[in-house]
């Protein structure tokens, strides 16, 4: 009993007189006693702080990414799908001007034509896709060429060239990942027939890479179609915004920036494309008007009709060689005549009869 006793004691003197951990050798034990809870309850109050006491909080953005979206989808000239806009980046709230980064995913169609390198003759010639048309919202489609006046003919040349080249090296590895399918098929059959496991020992090549998108700077090939003699690929197209208010105070996209060229006013270009399908409008009219002359001086009279589709019946063949219904909107010509007289016209870029942008051409009295 001693001996414990002694035990006992000789342990309450060493944790008597044993200093406190983080405490100097001075401090007492009922200080040490009611300091040593107060560790657990500081890291607990770090670990519930806000997290801009440790970290720098996001700077807020001038628009958000939908608003964003939504305006480049709804450009002028454009009504894509907002699915078709996967927006990157946009500037920080106070920044002037204001921009965004996006990836535009489009259609672009393509006609086969001759390729013009060598000189065989044409009969001979391999044939190469000629980007014609790019799709600007469901159904509709716009030419090409007729940015040529806004971006200028050189530019659009080059952009034009490394699209097609982009499309080219796609459909190619597509057709050797075909090719490369293939053979892996016949080779399965070949050891399935001689009663062999098709074991995965290594041997039977990476897996086919054909459908995989193909980016080479700001252009990236996801997927080609075959429609018809025609080709269409969806291409995203990756580019810069500048974004303001319109009068309404909704956010418009004022600029488009692609790659390390100068920015295109949206506004300004479709006024030179439609500008230009205005002139395209005068000339389908013009070819109709010269087939109504033809008619009347063969009848006697003018084609007696109140829709193009009639009028068209009684010219073609024979007073006019290509059939014209469509303006270069897409939108049918509007014919009403009689013998004496006749009024043919266009709706114009706006779709609405009688207004400003109407094309028309009348003759008789």
């Amino acid at each position: 009993m001693t001996g414990r006793r002694g035990d006992v004691e000789t342990r309450r003197r060493w944790t008597t007189q044993r200093p406190a951990p983080f405490l100097p050798h001075s401090a007492s034990p009922r200080l040490r006693v009611s300091v040593s809870p107060f560790l657990p309850f500081l890291l607990l109050v770090l670990l519930l702080a806000p997290a801009g006491v440790a970290a720098q909080k996001k700077p807020k953005k001038a628009l958000k990414d939908s608003d964003a979206r939504r305006a480049i989808a709804a450009t002028e000239g454009f009504a894509l799908n907002s699915g078709a806009v996967k927006v990157k980046d946009v500037s920080v709230a106070g920044a002037s001007p204001v921009t965004a980064s996006a990836e535009v995913t489009l259609g672009f169609r393509f006609e086969p034509v001759d390729d013009e390198k060598g000189d065989a003759p044409s009969i001979l010639k391999r044939k190469r896709w000629r980007a014609v048309e790019f799709r600007t919202g469901d159904r509709n489609w716009e030419r090409i060429d007729l940015l040529a006046r806004t971006v200028g003919a050189d530019r659009l040349e080059r952009a034009r060239a490394a699209l097609e080249e982009l499309v080219k090296e796609f459909e190619q590895r597509q057709q050797a990942s075909g090719k490369s399918n293939e053979v892996q098929g016949a080779e399965s059959k070949s050891a399935e027939s001689k009663g062999g496991e098709n074991k995965d020992d290594g041997s039977r090549g990476e897996e086919s890479k054909g459908g995989e998108p193909l980016t080479r700077g700001a252009l990236t090939v996801k997927q080609l179609t075959a429609l018809g003699s025609s080709l269409i690929a969806e291409v995203a197209v990756d580019a810069s915004f500048r974004l303001d208010r319109d009068a309404r105070g909704r956010w418009r996209v004022a600029e488009v920036v692609l790659g390390e060229g100068a920015g295109v006013e949206p506004g300004a270009a479709w006024q030179a494309v439609n500008a230009q399908k205005g002139e395209r409008a005068r000339e389908g009219m013009r070819a109709i008007r010269e087939a109504l002359e033809a008619f009347r001086r063969e009848r006697g009279f003018y084609v007696e009709a109140d829709s193009e589709v009639v009028l068209m019946d009684h010219l073609s063949p024979r007073f006019i060689a290509r059939v014209i219904r469509l303006d270069p909107w897409g939108r049918p010509y509007r014919y009403g005549g009689t013998r004496e007289r006749y009024v043919l016209s266009s709706d114009g870029a706006d779709g609405q009869r009688d207004t400003a942008d109407d094309v028309t051409l009348a003759a008789g009295g």
